[in-house]
């Protein structure tokens, strides 16, 4: 008598497939995330203000307040699969624009390049690699799973504010070598994605499940109808307190520079702060939310923590001796603390709200909502900061504290609705058996 095969998302090998997936992050985010970490450098480049440097966010999440649905018609024609190939390509095709831009120094053909990363980075990390990761780990560590998916995608900042910083010195000061190095790995990203289509289709074939896989990661606006009040105050918390919470890092390496007068060595560690706290934090306490859920009150927490933080970049300070130091090691420190507890608990629940055949487009519906606040927010901050003086800095945060400040409101509201609604998002995750 023939026994069945033990599932791969039941084995170790599903911890391969997400490392792959933190590895395709890293490098998504690393590549995208250059005009924060070289901003100096490009003004110098470009002869261009922060305000431009804001334009090119803009450029890369504009298309994404539309496009997830437009990439869930391809999904639907040719698989979870295959688009997430063919959406990475888009990726590989946005930064060889930018490293052209950079080397005819057109600053048009980074915007250019930046919408065409946008187009593939969004449908690659958030749709499509969302629904494959819920995919290997329902029923198991979704929340650690999910919590290791965002931290690495945020990691690539820290790695890219490195190694971006010592390309541009080692290569005499190049900004062109900075983008040839972004090629070399957005093509060694594409290069993993291969590799996890080919795990992922033969574990859908032991598991006698390839159909199934293609119609689960189906995006349709038709699935919307479905969706209940949870889903939307899930979908507003994230862009709510996620865009705040990058935005602010966008902007935040500039800030250190004009208004705390601190060293670039300094301003760049405390950019990276946040990372490295969510590096610690995230993996441990994404296994304890599984166990534990309370997700809602989790996220109010977290919310709180955020508003903490953007407030005390509020207060006007004279920075005399450590003064200005301390409070952005305070501030940036909450600020991580905020981040590492939201990341892992956030995104797990989408596939709570929605039921398992919707999750492309549960996904979808978010990273579009997502991305309007991504878009627009960068505009009016770059608007806010035109003249980089100490005290539009002031007044950008006083506005990011405003964005935080509706997002605990919607936090305390997905906390209340989901009390009155049978705590389905605080239940702990049930253990999937091994068949």
């Amino acid at each position: 008598m023939d026994k069945k095969q033990v599932s791969w998302h039941q084995t170790s090998l599903r911890w391969l497939f997400l490392a792959m997936t933190c590895i395709f992050q890293v490098g998504c985010c690393l590549c995208s995330d250059f005009p924060s970490v070289l901003a100096s450098q490009m003004k110098l480049q470009f002869n261009i203000q922060q305000s431009d440097i804001n334009q090119l966010f803009t450029f890369y999440s504009l298309p994404n307040v539309i496009f997830p649905f437009f990439g869930g018609i391809i999904i639907d024609k040719i698989g979870i699969r295959s688009s997430l190939v063919s959406f990475t390509a888009f990726l590989v095709f946005g930064q060889a624009l930018c490293y052209y831009g950079s080397l005819i120094l057109n600053y048009n053909y980074l915007k250019l390049g930046m919408m065409l990363m946008g187009m593939g980075g969004e449908i690659c990390m958030s749709v499509a690699q969302s629904s494959i990761v819920s995919k290997w780990f329902v029923g198991q560590e979704m929340a650690l799973a999910f919590g290791l998916k965002l931290t690495f995608t945020r990691l690539g900042s820290v790695l890219g504010v490195n190694l971006l910083r010592y390309t541009y010195v080692q290569f005499n000061e190049s900004f062109q070598s900075c983008m040839m190095i972004c090629c070399l790995i957005i093509l060694i990203v594409w290069g993993v994605s291969f590799i996890q289509i080919e795990m992922d289709k033969i574990s859908d074939f032991r598991d006698g499940q390839i159909k199934k896989d293609e119609e689960q990661s189906n995006v349709s606006l038709a699935d919307i109808k479905q969706f209940k009040l949870d889903f939307y105050l899930v979908s507003l918390t994230c862009v709510l307190s996620y865009s705040a919470f990058i935005v602010l890092q966008q902007n935040c390496l500039q800030m250190f520079k004009i208004r705390y007068q601190l060293k670039d060595q300094d301003a760049t560690f405390f950019y990276s702060l946040p990372y490295y706290i969510s590096a610690i934090i995230t993996p441990i306490f994404g296994g304890f939310v599984d166990k534990i859920g309370k997700r809602p009150l989790i996220i109010l927490i977290s919310g709180i923590l955020l508003l903490i933080s953007t407030s005390l970049y509020c207060v006007e300070i004279n920075c005399i001796n450590d003064t200005c130091h301390n409070l952005t090691l305070l501030a940036q420190s909450i600020s991580g603390l905020s981040f590492a507890i939201f990341a892992p608990v956030i995104w797990p629940c989408i596939p709570l709200c929605i039921s398992a055949k919707a999750q492309g487009t549960g996904f979808g519906v978010v990273t579009s909502i997502q991305n309007i606040g991504l878009s627009v927010l960068p505009l009016i901050v770059g608007q806010i900061i035109q003249d980089e003086s100490q005290y539009s800095y002031v007044q950008m945060m006083q506005f990011i504290r405003i964005v935080t400040i509706f997002g605990t409101l919607c936090n305390i509201a997905l906390y209340m609705h989901d009390k009155k609604s049978g705590n389905k998002l605080s239940a702990k995750q049930k253990k999937q058996k091994a068949e």
